[in-house]
């Protein structure tokens, strides 16, 4: 029971903290969103770099990956 109590008030932790200061709340949402875009081109490299790694061998999966790339 003591460990439900102790995951329940780490899960509640951020969100009090939000009231406390929100400004702190906004800046880590931009700093989030940055770091999102950075997630995503770096998706979209690494599908183009197995692209290219199978173009010869299998070019149908090649053309989905890059496909998938697109859409990233």
């Amino acid at each position: 029971m003591q460990n439900f109590f102790v995951g329940a008030s780490d899960t509640f932790k951020p969100f009090f903290l939000s009231f406390q200061n929100p400004f702190t709340a906004l800046l880590k949402g931009q700093v989030g969103d940055k770091s999102a875009k950075q997630q995503r081109l770096a998706t979209i490299a690494s599908l183009q770099r197995m692209a290219r790694d199978v173009e010869y061998s299998q070019p149908n999966l090649a053309a989905e990956l890059r496909y998938f790339a697109s859409r990233s």
